[in-house]
């Protein structure tokens, strides 16, 4: 068994082994390397990563246990001259020995370079982290000031500095806490009448209550509450330096009392309820042209929307994404709403809502919208390889339409092409066998359209939004040519911050392979194959269009009997030719529901789940009384498809530090075929491996279950996959990974032609989980994360008893998987 993988691991160890004598190559006389701080809780080891946040200095960055970034500085050379002048005086005898080799411009040259390459170790790596006293002092400080914002008035915090052989150090931090203190009595003393019932009203719902622990944090939290519980009550000018607490924790118990102090006017003006009584709507604004006069104007719904130039958005529809209303008080929630609901509309690229006092105490609402571009193209082009297209070019034209029916509708249209290289092919030598072409066309309105009123159901807050996309492409493949519609009616909103929705009432695929006769024209392979059985057991000479039936009539349990292996190629020939020239119209209606508590895209302590429902074919299979020669109902001559699909998704990240970030995702996919169907049409079936799946295995490679069919499109009805990442900085934006994937797909129709080895049987069949595990290597150049990752295979399922594990877990069977982004 071949273990460069585990060789590699060896040089590696052996390396740094050797270099970390080098760490403290750059740390001064007199001075010494931090490599560890420990903080002891009332004599126990602190485990609280927040509680670490309060370091002032911390030690060298460490990847997997190694100070990377350190020697990577450390290569680079500090003394090295920077002066050519100066270097050739004191080194004559290299300098005499490269110009003989070399002229004096390229001696320059190349000493110029090394000079350059000693600057970017010392640049991109990190400097040793020196032991700094007074940075001890200040972590010492941060401690005591956070532990006695928590309510331990008796905090003590000592530091202990130790001086380690060869310039090392470590820092204890030792932290007696102390008992803390509670919160006793609590009193108010709201003078204005107004903030007094408003506050008494959500009292209930105070950060402040008797026997909580003394927390600073409490009153910070009251404070935000407070302010905002008035500014959403109408209390336009109110803010958070109105509230104040006094404390008195003079009690000798471990108890304080609490004094909630909320004035009753800013600048000696009394805090009052303000309604809106006017809202204007600007819907071009722009800074160049603010002073110019206003062309058009409308009063719409007690609303006034102005133009610069000619009012181009219909009020009604407008107003969906409107959230202020006239007579009706102020509240922070409904201007927020109103941003977040514009941008969310993609016509606008900026929002800016400001309110002005009027003379009766009342409040004018103006909304300056600047609009984006109406008309938007964009190109981009991709190069793909995988086990079955060997090398791929698309390209894709788009063009956006904004607000086509003045609604702030969007409307896309896009072309794409592809050309390919496809093994096995008749038209194997040409490099790009393989042609697709296609288009697409969709219109997103911000609304639902629907036949009645939804929004008592979910109303305009939710962000409802309907999509219809339609869309064909026609394939040429290697001869084979197959033309795809796709029909899509979605409904999309959002009922949290956290929680998306997606309600698919269509979502419809009709493919129809055009050339079918020419299938063994094209695989000539596997017609040698089936004709090399025919003269050998049945002295039969075939022709490419009486392949299946000659399966169909001689291939059967009598031959297995006899022929297995023989019997298993003719039928992984008929499995292939019935994958890829499948017809089938796919009438599905779906259900999406995403939950995910991110907080935004840098958030990297979360999680997320998601559960897709689909249901295909039950309707339009009442609808219709057309059959095929087998009995299958059809809708234009094609069977419909009919099964019943569910998907869960679960993602978990952890966020070890800043740069260190642990990822777990896992997926279980099920669909069952019935009434018109016994299978899954291929593409919606499950398939395993490639660069967003398990990484071991390019697509479509793996499975069912433990088979090794050799078939280039492998799928099946049920999947599994978990994923565990670990993700790592290496040098400044270089990032590095170490994965384990593990998962597989099964057969699960009980099909009489379906092997043993790939269905599904219950808990035995968990042994054929494969698993692939690797590394990866990422370049983040923060708008796009470009990704290298390698994979090994480490179980393999359909190997023989006893090499299952690492036979090929080696760089000769090394999978390599180009990808943008992360995989998950």
């Amino acid at each position: 068994m071949k273990n460069n993988f585990i060789i590699l691991i060896l040089i590696l160890s052996i390396t740094f082994s050797f270099s970390s004598c080098n760490t403290v190559k750059y740390v001064p006389e007199n001075e010494n390397l931090l490599t560890k701080n420990t903080i002891f809780i009332n004599n126990k080891k602190n485990v609280d990563d927040e509680i670490n946040d309060y370091i002032v200095q911390r030690p060298n960055q460490l990847v997997l246990g190694i100070p990377l970034p350190l020697h990577f500085h450390n290569i680079g050379n500090k003394d090295f001259e920077t002066d050519f002048e100066k270097w050739k005086e004191n080194n004559p005898g290299w300098y005499k020995f490269t110009t003989n080799v070399f002229s004096e411009k390229q001696t320059r040259g190349l000493r110029n370079f090394k000079y350059n390459m000693n600057q970017w170790w010392l640049n991109n790596g990190e400097e040793p982290i020196i032991l700094d006293s007074k940075k001890t002092t200040q972590t010492v400080k941060n401690l005591t000031d956070h532990f006695f914002n928590e309510g331990y008035f008796n905090i003590k915090v000592t530091s202990e500095e130790k001086v380690l052989k060869n310039k090392r150090a470590h820092i204890n931090y030792n932290v007696n806490t102390g008992k803390p203190y509670l919160l006793d009595t609590i009193s108010t003393n709201i003078e204005s009448k107004v903030l007094d019932s408003i506050y008494n009203i959500t009292k209930e719902e105070s950060f402040i209550k008797k026997g909580e622990q003394f927390r600073y944090s409490l009153f910070a939290n009251e404070q935000n509450r407070i302010t905002t519980l008035f500014r959403n009550s109408g209390i336009f000018r109110f803010n958070k330096n109105a509230v104040s607490v006094e404390v008195d924790t003079s009690n000798s118990n471990y108890k304080s009392n609490i004094y909630l102090i909320i004035n009753d006017s800013i600048g000696n003006v009394p805090f009052k309820i303000q309604k809106i009584q006017n809202v204007k709507i600007y819907t071009d604004f722009s800074f160049n042209t603010k002073d110019n006069p206003i062309k058009d104007t409308l009063n719409y719904k007690g609303y006034t929307f102005l133009a610069y130039d000619k009012l181009k958005y219909n009020p009604k529809f407008l107003l969906n994404s409107i959230f202020i209303e006239p007579n009706t008080i102020y509240k922070d929630e409904t201007r927020e709403l109103t941003r977040k609901h514009i941008r969310g509309l993609d016509n606008f690229r900026s929002v800016e809502i400001k309110y002005t006092e009027l003379g009766n105490d009342n409040l004018e609402a103006s909304v300056y919208l600047t609009p984006l571009k109406k008309y938007s193209i964009g190109f981009n082009t991709e190069l793909t390889h995988s086990n079955i297209r060997q090398l791929g070019i698309s390209g894709k034209l788009s063009f956006l339409n904004r607000n086509i029916f003045k609604g702030a509708e969007i409307l896309k249209f896009s072309v794409q092409g592809s050309f390919l290289d496809s093994k096995d092919a008749a038209k194997n030598d040409k490099l790009l066998n393989a042609w697709e072409i296609g288009g697409d066309i969709s219109i997103e309105l911000p609304r639902f359209l629907l036949p009645f009123n939804a929004k008592k159901i979910i109303p305009k807050s939710m962000l409802p939004k309907t999509i219809f996309t339609v869309g064909t492409s026609l394939q040429e493949n290697i001869g084979l040519d197959k033309q795809k519609f796709t029909g899509i009616i979605d409904y999309t909103w959002e009922s949290s911050k956290t929680k998306k929705h997606s309600f698919q009432l269509l979502n419809a695929q009709y493919i129809k392979n055009l050339n079918i006769d020419s299938y063994f024209n094209i695989y000539k392979s596997e017609f040698n194959e089936i004709q090399n059985i025919a003269t050998t057991y049945f002295d039969e000479t075939l022709t490419t269009t009486s392949v299946i039936d000659f399966i169909n009539t001689n291939i059967d349990s009598d031959f297995k009997a006899s022929n297995p292996q023989e019997y298993k190629t003719a039928q992984n020939i008929k499995k292939r030719y019935n994958i890829i020239t499948e017809d089938v119209l796919v009438p599905a209606l779906a259900y999406t529901f995403t939950y995910n508590n991110s907080e935004n895209y840098k958030d990297t302590d979360f999680s997320s789940f998601r559960v897709r429902l689909v249901s295909s074919g039950n309707l339009t299979t009442a609808l219709t009384s057309d059959k095929d020669k087998n009995g299958s109902k059809t809708l234009f001559n094609t069977p419909i498809a009919q099964y019943a699909r569910t998907d869960l998704e679960y993602k978990k990240f952890w966020s070890l530090s800043p740069e260190n970030v642990l990822a777990l995702r896992s997926f279980i996919g099920v669909a069952i075929p019935y009434g018109n169907s016994n299978t899954i049409p291929f593409s919606r079936s499950y398939f395993i491996g490639g660069p967003n799946d398990l990484r071991a295995w390019q697509i479509y490679d793996l499975g069912p279950g433990s088979s090794k069919s050799g078939l280039e499109y492998n799928v099946g009805n049920l999947k599994f996959i978990s994923s565990l990442e670990y993700r790592f900085k290496i040098l400044n934006s270089i990032k590095g990974a170490l994965f384990v994937d593990a998962g597989n797909i099964w057969d699960i129709t009980n099909s009489s032609v379906t092997a043993s080895e790939e269905k599904f049987n219950g808990i035995d069949s968990l042994k054929d989980i494969a698993i692939g595990s690797g590394f990866g290597i990422r370049y983040d150049l923060n708008f796009i994360l470009l990704r290298l990752d390698l994979g090994f295979k480490t179980y393999e399922p359909y190997l023989p008893s006893g090499k299952k594990w690492f036979t090929n877990y080696n760089f000769n069977r090394t999978v390599y998987n180009f990808g943008i982004s992360y995989p998950f």
